[in-house]
């Protein structure tokens, strides 16, 4: 499955709404610093966003926090939870 939307930090998204672009640059520090990654798609579905077999990916995507991507991968859910394992990562338009 292919996913777009906006790449959040889980922790200050879920804590307090935190997104978009005035966020960017906290978004980032906090991926950076281990926090979890998620997606947030334009209808406001969040996907977990977890590391697949290409490590890379995955640490593309924190270097993308706040800002649009497109994420291929493997999507599950489980009580409430949506999950997607990053296959292939890049940023929107791109």
């Amino acid at each position: 499955s292919t996913v777009s939307g906006e790449v959040t930090d889980m922790k200050c998204y879920l804590a307090s709404g935190a997104s978009g672009p005035d966020h960017a640059k906290c978004a980032k520090a906090c991926a950076k610093a281990g926090q979890p990654i998620g997606l947030l798609t334009a209808n406001g579905d969040l996907y977990l966003l977890a590391i697949g077999e290409d490590k890379s990916q995955y640490e593309t995507l924190k270097e993308l926090a706040g800002e649009n991507v497109e994420v291929s991968g493997k999507v599950s859910a489980k009580n409430g939870m949506n999950l997607l394992v990053v296959g292939t990562a890049k940023k929107s338009g791109s």
